[in-house]
This record gives C-alpha cells, structure tokens and sequence, in this order.
C-alpha cells in the first residue's frame, strides 16, 4: 500500500512550492464562490486598499482609470443632494 503524506505534518516546501500551493488555494477558494459572494469579497477588498488614500489620491487614480466626466459624475453623486 501506498503511504501519502500527512497533511497535518510540518512542510517542507520550497519557495516556488509554497507559491503555487497559495494560487491552488485562492483559485480553490474562488472556485467554490457564488457570483453574489465574489463581488463581496472584491468590494471589501477595495474598501480595504482605499481606506488610507487621500481625497486627492481617489481622484488621481479615477482620472488615470477612467475620464474627468467619471470623476464629476462620482463628486457630484456625492456633494449634491437630490
């Protein structure tokens, strides 16, 4: 009989190994989301990333990204109430 390894046991992976075993696992992860629970997870994950940025950071970033009628669109939607 074959003797597989004990998952529980101390690893002895290297670099490269341990890499490819964290992409298996995210893709794992990902794999077994649903559409609604993914966009959750990619809005936290955004929430998070800005959360220091400036005021002038957020704009510079949405004017690399996308034009200024987007950024007046995204202040306004903000600073004027309806």
């Amino acid at each position: 009989m074959i003797s597989l390894p004990n998952p529980k046991s101390k690893m002895t992976m290297n670099k490269e190994q341990l890499a490819q075993f964290k992409y298996n696992y995210c893709e794992k992860i990902i794999d077994d989301m649903d559409m609604d629970t993914l966009m959750t997870l990619a809005h936290d994950l955004l929430m998070d990333a800005y959360q220091s940025c400036s005021e002038q950071e957020i704009k510079d970033e949405i004017l690399d990204l996308y034009d200024d009628e987007v950024l007046q669109e995204m202040v306004e939607s903000v600073t004027h109430s309806n």
